[in-house]
């Protein structure tokens, strides 16, 4: 599927997605076929003594630390995508399978491409059905390790979007303004997805997003900016028992009608935005980026997370390390629990215990080995914190006495990366 080159790293979008990286299965009156693909093999080891899992997406819900010492499926992938030029002139078909750990620690297939693309000319394509989630610099090769210096895409900012795609329409633009080259990018779609949360699994479900994206390149440097607005519902077993009991209890206890809207199992209009900028001229590579989610209620967190990257690359050897902090934007701490009426106490107490946040500091350092024939070897090292007294930063399956941890925690990655 991705045809990048390995010096230097590059992050095209759409067009070098497109690329052929295999020769043509056929041509002529049935139009003409490619096969491409991917790959990551990947050992993570957390030190979390026995209390937590760490994760490499929201979706997952074990890992290395508590479940076992090593985990090899969280951080590893195999993708193939065949490519269709179809006879009808302009008009391709794409459909990407991936096969990668979900949420109910099974390593299984997903289609997460699957439309059929119009490009009259080259400054226009349309694709209509699914594909990509529209959301920051990496959303097109966010699971393809080859194509940065990192084992994961940034946790800050890709951790909290656990959706891969979504069902509907994007239409890009391109255009040349001077010496800047400017793709827009308008998108609609809908999406659903299975998380293992904070308040347990939950169905995650999008719609109508919408979505409007600018990606603006000049010799060695790239800037993003975007932002959607979409209505979410986040439901599981845990939050419809509590939002029952918070309604319960605000008819002897009004405050609680308040807390009760924080876990309502209805749509909430949700607004995401997204900053970056980059720098890749050999031998440096420099990233940022930012998100910034505006979310009514605490089943669609309120945050703000960024990240920042530096690379220096030293013939196939580019040593690189980063820092990044994920903040939730609003208020998690406990509510005071009154003295009466009793019958709402419980529901306080449940709407309490379930005040978590992923609040943390991450501080990465590692080395990225360019290999031939399409494969690069990674090693990483990666430094958590907790930044509240609540938070659970990325991991799942925590023990009690996890929460709020005041040791940093240390995780190893070996990744082993490959294109073609």
């Amino acid at each position: 599927m991705h045809g990048f080159p390995r010096t230097p790293i590059s992050l095209a979008l759409a067009a070098a997605l497109s690329c052929a990286a295999a020769p043509s299965a056929g041509a002529g009156d049935f139009g003409e076929l490619r096969l491409d693909g991917y790959a990551t093999l990947a050992a993570t080891r957390a030190l979390t003594d026995g209390a937590a899992d760490f994760r490499a997406a929201q979706f997952q819900s074990q890992g290395s630390g508590r479940s076992r010492d090593w985990d090899f499926a969280n951080d590893s992938n195999l993708a193939l995508q065949l490519s269709w030029d179809t006879p009808l002139p302009s008009w391709r078909a794409v459909a990407q399978v991936i096969v990668a750990s979900d949420t109910y620690d099974d390593i299984k297939p997903r289609a997460d491409w699957l439309y059929a693309g119009w490009a009259p000319r080259d400054d226009i394509a349309l694709r209509l059905g699914r594909y990509p989630m529209p959301s920051g610099m990496q959303s097109e090769t966010r699971w393809v390790g080859y194509s940065r210096l990192e084992v994961r895409a940034p946790l800050a900012v890709y951790f909290p979007m656990p959706l891969t795609s979504l069902d509907g329409a994007d239409l890009s633009l391109t255009n040349r303004l001077g010496g800047l080259m400017v793709r827009s990018r308008i998108a609609y779609g809908n999406s659903e997805v299975d998380l293992q949360t904070r308040v347990g699994d939950s169905i995650v479900t999008v719609r109508d997003l919408v979505s409007l994206s600018f990606d603006v390149s000049q010799g060695a440097w790239r800037g993003y900016v975007g932002a959607f607005h979409a209505d979410v519902r986040n439901v599981s077993p845990g939050t419809r028992q509590l939002y029952a009991a918070l309604t319960q209890a605000a008819a002897s206890y009004p405050p609680a009608a308040a807390l009760a809207f924080n876990y309502n199992t209805g749509y909430n209009s949700t607004w995401q935005f997204d900053f970056g900028l980059e720098y890749q001229d050999a031998p440096w590579t420099l990233r940022t980026e930012a998100i910034y989610r505006k979310s009514p209620t605490k089943l669609v967190a309120q945050q703000f997370d960024w990240y920042a990257i530096a690379g220096y690359s030293i013939g196939r050897f580019t040593p690189f390390a980063a820092i990044a902090q994920i903040r939730f934007d609003d208020d998690y701490g406990p509510q005071p629990i009154p003295a009466s009426p009793a019958a709402a106490v419980p529901a306080l107490l449940a709407y309490n215990a379930s005040l978590n946040t992923l609040d943390s500091t991450l501080l990465t350092a590692g080395i990225r080995w360019d290999l031939d024939r399409g494969f690069a070897l990674k090693a990483q090292y990666d430094r958590h914190s907790l930044d509240a007294p609540n938070s659970r930063g990325v991991f799942a399956n925590t023990a009690a006495n996890f929460d709020g941890r005041s040791t940093p925690i240390h995780v190893f990655t070996l990744a082993l990366d490959y294109q073609f």
